[in-house]
């Protein structure tokens, strides 16, 4: 038997939860065996090839251009001293605030033919049209991968930089001693060690890619995600979009193997040394120029520009109309966001509590099921909520008609409840890993105590378990509540009609060709993002002057 604050639950407890948050994946599976075998409509032969081959295209492109990003500034940040390294530290983690489908649309603002950058282009050579001069276009395969790479290398940098701060000072000292300095250092010893991290880094920046709607529509894509959606919203073909959503679960799946390979071998070779941070080598005057023009390019054109171009055209657009669209779409995030981080931080609490390290083994790997979801796409979780949350309304409505002859109408589907719902299961790992780590650094001595006092029970919840953890219920809720402000593709499929938040609004917009009119609320999204980058930068700091 389970406890939680000195309730007793049930071993079930985390089989329960696995189905409930594994729902739309099981279903789906079900709905793609029954399209493969010829029921419900199947996916055409020419779908799924051009898919594949474009969305491992933007994958591999992404992730080997982020992984040389985020090595080359984790190295240069921890092992030498350039001027602005400081800065740059924490400063290179803000491209992560920003949401890939906000970073499409700002770039586009700010290198097509009527964005600043053309228009200086023009006004220096004289040019009046777009035939007098070559531009890359923006909205290309190669404009994604530029764009996609310039706000998800964070990923690679932090992995990267963790680790490197992790490993002992002896390892660089050596190097140096042997005659391996500069460059040479760098290809001979820091990127072997480096592998694991860099394995990581580069899987969740790919994972990003895997779930990103907006910009790949944008930008003209057929990624696996924009045609999911439009073989489902526009082709009304379930069992197709049913196996591509399978094909796209199955490639997670693999991506967080190689996840999970990386993190065992990254463990694996800091144990045993002695986690002395590498002592920073002093660059010459011209390489430490490079340095700092290196960290500074990757800091103008992964924030600055993308939030310089919003908060420009949100200021150029201000208005009566646009205050009021921001004002309604804000208060509906915000009320979305608070209801999502109470309901999905509780269910987060449960998870910790039933896969703690005093659970059975079987418990622990169906709580890590459970939280399988913050790998899946958005989309791919509103296809497979959609068909079970009507068939329970169906239910309920058959129900109503035979008792009281009354419909209830959609109860669940198309409702703030399934957006909840899904949240939650999009959202579940970032509350339970948040307190399941709490918990351990806790420990059960309070616990403990509060028992032998005599405090047991839902006393022992509200008045010792609760409040002991409240730092990470703060945190978890924050992070989750970020999360759900940012989050497009499942609220874009599952909200009620008329419900508009600010991602689906900057969506709308942006699609229509009148993304200026959004400015002010996709501004407000990265903002909100921010609070994370600063929460991370503020534990990181307390470690190191802890430490």
């Amino acid at each position: 038997m389970k406890s939680v604050g000195g309730i007793k639950l049930p071993p079930i407890g985390a089989f329960a939860l696995a189905i409930l948050m594994g729902l739309p994946i099981l279903w789906l599976l079900g709905a793609g065996l029954f399209a493969a075998t010829g029921g419900g409509g199947g996916l055409s032969s020419s779908m799924l090839p051009t898919a594949l081959r474009e969305t491992a295209m933007l994958m591999a492109s992404v992730g080997v251009t982020t992984g040389i990003i985020g090595l080359v500034a984790a190295w240069l940040v921890t092992h030498f001293e350039f001027p602005g390294r400081r800065v740059f530290e924490w400063a290179l983690m803000l491209p992560i605030a920003v949401p890939t489908y906000l970073a499409a649309y700002a770039y586009t603002e700010f290198l097509d033919f009527t964005g600043p950058v053309q228009q200086g282009l023009r006004a220096l050579i004289g040019a009046t049209t777009i035939k007098q001069y070559w531009f890359p276009a923006i909205k290309s395969p190669g404009g994604a991968v530029l764009v996609f790479s310039l706000v998800l290398y964070p990923y690679v940098y932090a992995a990267c930089r963790s680790f490197f701060l992790m490993q002992s000072g002896s390892v660089g000292l050596a190097a140096r001693v042997l005659g391996a300095n500069g460059w040479r250092s760098f290809f001979e010893i820091t990127l072997p060690l480096s592998r694991p991290a860099l394995a990581v880094g580069m899987t969740l920046a790919m994972m990003e890619v895997v779930n990103d709607l907006g910009a790949v529509q944008y930008f003209g894509i057929n990624s696996l995600t924009a045609v999911i959606y439009s073989t489902w919203i526009n082709r009304n073909n379930f069992g197709g979009a049913a196996q591509l959503a399978v094909t796209i679960v199955l490639i997670i799946g693999l991506l967080i193997l190689i996840e999970q390979w990386g993190r065992r071998n990254r463990a694996y070779g800091a144990s045993g040394e002695n986690r002395v941070p590498p002592a920073r080598v002093t660059l010459a005057p011209r390489a430490a120029l490079g340095a700092s023009l290196f960290s500074l390019s990757l800091l103008l054109a992964g924030f600055a520009v993308p939030f310089g171009v919003l908060a420009t055209l949100a200021l150029r657009n201000i208005g009566v109309g646009e205050i009021d669209l921001a004002f309604d779409a804000g208060t509906t995030s915000l009320g979305l966001g608070l209801l999502g981080a109470a309901f999905t931080v509780t269910l987060g609490f449960v998870a910790a509590r039933l896969g703690s390290r005093h659970a059975r083994p079987t418990a622990r790997q169906a709580i890590r099921f459970a939280t399988l979801g913050y790998a899946i796409p958005g989309t791919v979780l509103a296809l497979g909520l959609l068909q079970p949350l009507g068939q329970i309304d169906l239910a309920v409505n058959r129900v109503t008609m035979a008792l009281m002859e009354w419909k209830p109408g959609l109860i669940l589907s198309g409702s703030v409840a399934a957006l909840l719902y899904v949240y939650a299961i999009r959202f579940l790992a970032v509350s339970a890993s948040t307190l399941d780590a709490a918990m351990k650094k806790r420990g059960d001595t309070l616990l403990d105590a509060g028992r032998v006092l005599g405090v047991s029970g839902a006393r022992l919840l509200v008045l010792v378990d609760l409040p002991s953890l409240s730092p990470a219920l703060i945190t978890a809720a924050t992070l989750v509540f970020v999360e759900i402000v940012k989050e497009l593709p499942a609220t874009l499929l599952l909200r009620p009609l008329g419900l508009e938040t600010l991602a689906s609004v900057v969506y709308g917009k942006a699609s229509a060709g009148l993304f200026a009119e959004a400015a002010l609320p996709a501004l407000l999204i990265v903002v909100v993002g921010l609070v994370p980058v600063m929460l991370a930068t503020r534990y990181s700091d307390g470690r190191r002057k802890a430490g």
